[in-house]
């Protein structure tokens, strides 16, 4: 009888457990299916027209002078006087006196050759009227002068008298030009850039006094590499530089907001056959006079020259260009559309773009475009996303 319990009371508890659950799982009410949330990307858009863009093709160099010239005196003696503009970093105009080396040799070399000149012109004299002697004479003998020699008629000393006149006349030149050239003057509008003269020291012609640089004009000096050569407008060679050059913003590589301007006058006739680099020359007209700074000569810039019209093209950042391939652009319903594009050009972070027209009509797509600023790995054509216009 106990065994017969202790099998049946626990059964007992099993079914009634059993029939708990059951009324449980049916009193339980049903859930209804829950439908999917759907995600939305978020998308930072720009407005883009499909326009004609000009953006500049940048290069540097350094600024070099138009004109530099040592002064070398073309006579010896002892310096006298140097002038006070004659320092350096100083601004001297054409035909200013720099230095002034002691003449008193060159005007005894003058007053000298002056006597010669005086003596000449008095041989020549005597010659000449015993020239017209030995004609007469012969004349007088009943003889032809057709007959008389030229050492008889005294044509020779006649004509040698003559050279020693043009002779003397040249040293006395050349005695007078060497006294003007103890005064050494400054060739151009310049600036002194070093000096070694000083006052009582020797001064001879193999002996530099200084260095002067002309401030009318500076020189830059700009490579371009290939494909930029064809993005600007060159001048052909051996044009002026009047003709209508492009013109070039210079900007400092040190001094933040500092720019000068200059023109593009010529290129150089050779290509750089190591890297294909083409030369071209930017001219700075007074450059030490340029506001709000002198553009002096060795100063490193970088250059911004107008490049040629990109026409029909748009200018987004270059992270909107996808694999450097294409863009996405939203239609109507904020749907991703994807449009094929040709890099043309990049400047400071944007690209100028060719969009495809077939992709465009394909799209129904028309200026101006909503253009993908920043677009995400996962994004796919048709694909819905929430657009957050930003400007440029």
């Amino acid at each position: 009888m106990k065994l017969i319990l202790k099998i049946i009371v626990p059964l007992i508890f099993i079914g009634l457990a059993l029939l708990m659950v059951k009324v449980l799982i049916s009193a339980k009410r049903a859930t209804p299916p829950r439908k999917p949330t759907e995600i939305v990307s978020v998308a930072d858009i720009i407005s883009v027209d499909i326009s004609d863009h000009r953006p500049p093709v940048m290069s540097y160099g350094t600024v070099q002078s138009y004109f530099e010239t040592n002064l070398v005196p073309q006579v010896n003696g002892r310096i006298d006087e140097v002038a006070e503009s004659f320092r350096v970093g100083m601004l001297v105009k054409k035909g200013d006196v720099l230095v002034s080396i002691d003449d008193a040799d060159y005007q005894a070399i003058l007053a000298q050759e002056a006597s010669n000149l005086a003596t000449a012109k008095r041989s020549l004299a005597e010659e000449t009227i015993k020239s017209e002697q030995a004609a007469g004479d012969w004349l007088a003998s009943g003889r032809s002068l057709a007959k008389a020699s030229d050492f008889v008629l005294r044509k020779p000393q006649l004509e040698s008298a003559e050279a020693n006149i043009r002779s003397a006349e040249a040293a006395l030149l050349k005695a007078k030009t060497d006294i003007e050239r103890t005064i050494i003057r400054a060739p151009y509008d310049a600036v002194v850039m070093s000096r070694t003269a000083s006052v009582g020291n020797y001064a001879s012609q193999q002996q530099s006094l200084g260095k002067v640089v002309a401030t009318q004009r500076a020189e830059i000096r700009l490579p371009l590499t290939a494909d930029q050569a064809t993005r600007v407008e060159l001048p052909g060679l051996g044009a002026k530089s009047n003709d209508s050059p492009v013109k070039v913003k210079l900007k400092s590589a040190n001094k933040e907001g500092v720019e000068w301007h200059g023109a593009l006058v010529r290129v150089e006739p050779t290509i750089d056959p190591q890297n294909q680099v083409t030369y071209v020359i930017v001219e700075v007209e007074k450059p030490y006079a340029a506001m709000p700074e002198p553009l002096v000569v060795g100063t490193f810039v970088n250059a911004s020259i107008p490049g040629r019209i990109i026409s029909e093209s748009c200018k987004v950042p270059e992270a909107a260009l996808v694999n450097d391939s294409f863009v996405w652009v939203l239609n109507e319903g904020d749907q991703l559309c994807r449009v094929a594009a040709k890099r043309v050009h990049g400047h400071e972070g944007y690209v100028y773009l060719h969009l495809s027209s077939e992709d465009m009509e394909q799209s129904e797509l028309s200026p101006p475009l909503r253009i993908v600023a920043r677009p995400l790995a996962n994004f796919k054509s048709g694909q819905k996303v929430e657009p957050i216009l930003n400007s440029q």
